[in-house]
C-alpha cells in the first residue's frame, strides 16, 4: 500500500499537502515526473492512469494548481471538460466500453481532476456503482443491512495490473483518437 493512502497516515497526509503546489500532477506538468500522456497542451495534459480499476482509464489534469474545479478560471473550465468529453468520446470509440464514467477527484492527491473510466458490465466500476444504487433512497437501517451483505467487495473485485508497455500502447492509441475527436469538434 502507498503510504498516502494507508487509512493511519490519511489525514495527516491530507492537512500537510493541503494546497501544496507540489503535488505528483504539479510534478508531471513540470517534466519532473514520469507520465504515459494521451493528449497535453498549455493548459491541461490527459494521461494514462497508472493504477486504473479499468483497462483505458485516464485522468484530465489542469497544469496549474487547482484543487477544485470551481478554483478554475472560467475560461479553463470550458477547455477543460471540452477535452474531457473529447477523451470521454475517443475511449467510448476505440474500447467500447459500457460506459465512460467521469470522476472527479481532488483529495488523495490535492490537485483537481477527472478519472474518466471504461466501465463494461460486472467489472468493478459497474459494480460499485450498483451497490451505491441499492442504496440512495432507503432508510439508514436498510442501507446499513446492504452495506454489511457487501462488506466483502472491495476484496471480492480484483483490478487490472498494466505494465508500463502496455500503458504506452494504450497511450498512443488513445492519443490518436482523442486527436481525431478534438479536430472534428
Amino acid at each position: 500500500m502507498r503510504p498516502e493512502a494507508s487509512t493511519g497516515n490519511f489525514n495527516r497526509w491530507l492537512r500537510i499537502n493541503d494546497h501544496v503546489p507540489d503535488d505528483l500532477f504539479c510534478r508531471i506538468a513540470r517534466g519532473e515526473e514520469p507520465a504515459h500522456f494521451v493528449h497535453e497542451d498549455e493548459e491541461l495534459m490527459v494521461i494514462m492512469d497508472r493504477y486504473p480499476v479499468s483497462r483505458g482509464q485516464v485522468l484530465v489534469v489542469p497544469r496549474a494548481h487547482f484543487r477544485f474545479f470551481h478554483e478554475m478560471p472560467n475560461g479553463l473550465v470550458g477547455h477543460f471538460y471540452s477535452v474531457a468529453a473529447a477523451a470521454g468520446r475517443a475511449i467510448n470509440s476505440l474500447m467500447s466500453p459500457d460506459a465512460v464514467v467521469m470522476l472527479a477527484r481532488g483529495l488523495r492527491i490535492p490537485h483537481y481532476h477527472l478519472m474518466l473510466i471504461p466501465a463494461r458490465s460486472g467489472d468493478f466500476v459497474s459494480s460499485l456503482f450498483s451497490l451505491m444504487d441499492s442504496v440512495q433512497g432507503f432508510p439508514a437501517s436498510v442501507r446499513s443491512e446492504i452495506a454489511a451483505r457487501y462488506s466483502s467487495l472491495g476484496r471480492a473485485l480484483r483490478v487490472p495490473e498494466v505494465s508500463d508497455a502496455q500503458l504506452e500502447e494504450d497511450a498512443r492509441a488513445l492519443g490518436d483518437a482523442l486527436r481525431n475527436e478534438i479536430a472534428r469538434a
